[in-house]
């Protein structure tokens, strides 16, 4: 969704619903699929179609609503825990989320400017600030989906170094991407959009042959590089341009009318 879906100010305009919603009219199911918490990728969903289908922490959740999740894929314990403490150990600066909460030790507002309702007074998501997040997780008995860690560029590891400290431990364990620079994401092994959105394929009876994708980030690598049609944000990183069907416009240019007219003439065909 970010820098793709929304604007640069993570706004949803009005003129990608009523692309989506013509989109979907022609018998195209829309599903969003992003690295954010459910919550706060339902919240949009729920403004294009009267019956939203999401994939949340870039793999980890598939579901229509909290009450119907069709797959989930949380962080093993014992390695959210070595996360934990990894990030605690090297002073990193860090969030996680369990299905509707944004769990961190350190409040920053500037980091949750991008979770804003377009009221800017409320939040996509709930928000919980505490010495201990991961203590309030395990109080509430909840999993955690994705671990991330942020402002690698500004430590003093760098953004290699910390991704050669958690990979040395965690390869074999977690899955890592990047939305954009300077953060890290984690989740589970096995875990990606591209994966989540195979097997809801296969459940309504949809081939790879069926599936159109669009992103910006690294973490839509899988998406865009297995997907029939697929589409790379001006705005986006070179490595999906360069494997991309198409290239569209940036984020604050039309890019989304672009795909969902470029779908429609292909499925005229």
């Amino acid at each position: 969704m970010d820098g793709t879906l929304l604007d640069s100010n993570s706004k949803l305009s009005e003129d990608n619903i009523k692309a989506l919603r013509d989109l979907e009219s022609t018998g195209v199911r829309v599903v969003l699929a992003s690295g954010r918490v459910f919550k706060s990728v339902l919240y949009f969903a729920s403004k294009i179609s009267s019956d939203p289908c999401v994939i949340a922490n870039n793999g980890a959740i598939l579901g229509s609503d909290y009450n119907n999740l069709f797959f989930e894929n949380p962080i093993d314990d014992e390695y959210l825990d070595r996360l934990y403490d990894l990030a605690l150990e090297n002073g990193l600066d860090f969030h996680f989320y369990d299905l509707d909460t944004y769990y961190s030790n350190k409040l920053k507002i500037e980091k949750l400017d991008h979770l804003r309702k377009e009221n800017d007074n409320e939040y996509t998501t709930n928000i919980l600030i505490s010495d201990d997040p991961l203590r309030e997780l395990r109080a509430k008995n909840h999993k955690a989906y994705k671990f991330q860690i942020n402002k690698t560029n500004d430590h003093p590891l760098g953004s290699e170094g910390i991704s050669k400290l958690v990979r040395d431990e965690f390869s074999d364990s977690l899955y890592m991407t990047s939305s954009f620079g300077g953060v890290l994401e984690l989740m589970s092994k096995g875990v990606s959009k591209f994966d989540t959105l195979l097997a809801l394929a296969d459940k309504i009876g949809f081939t790879r042959e069926n599936i159109a994708a669009i992103g910006d980030g690294l973490n839509d690598l899988e998406m865009i590089k297995g997907s029939k049609l697929s589409f790379a944000m001006g705005n986006g990183r070179e490595e999906l341009k360069e494997i991309a069907s198409h290239i569209v416009s940036d984020n604050n240019s039309g890019a989304i009318r672009e795909a969902c007219e470029i779908i429609k003439e292909y499925n005229r065909v």
